[in-house]
């Protein structure tokens, strides 16, 4: 049963870090697109950006209703990345707990 609870905490966990990995590079993404180092329209990364861009901004969405932008600066990645080191904390905790 311990094998088991260890081996499930660390898939949650491995897909909690592939869930921050790809909103750095959606991070990264914007800042490209953003200060216009990618000006072709046809771009590969053009495309996976507005793809991660699709999937990602409605759950940014409920969250800025909660966390308003201050002088402009977003803080909803945060509030995302912070979420997920809790929620990593506490997959960890019950596994230690059940295990």
């Amino acid at each position: 049963m311990g094998i088991f609870l260890v081996a499930i905490a660390s898939f949650i966990i491995s897909v909690m870090d592939w869930i921050g990995y790809i909103l750095i590079g959606y991070i990264i993404l914007g800042w490209i697109i953003f200060f216009g180092i990618i000006k072709n329209s046809d771009s590969v990364l053009l495309k996976i950006y507005m793809f991660l861009m699709i999937k990602i901004e409605p759950l940014l969405a409920i969250i800025r209703n909660f966390v308003p932008s201050v002088f402009g600066l977003d803080f909803s990645l945060i509030v995302v990345f912070f979420a997920l080191y809790l929620a990593k904390l506490i997959v960890i905790q019950i596994a230690l707990m059940l295990g």
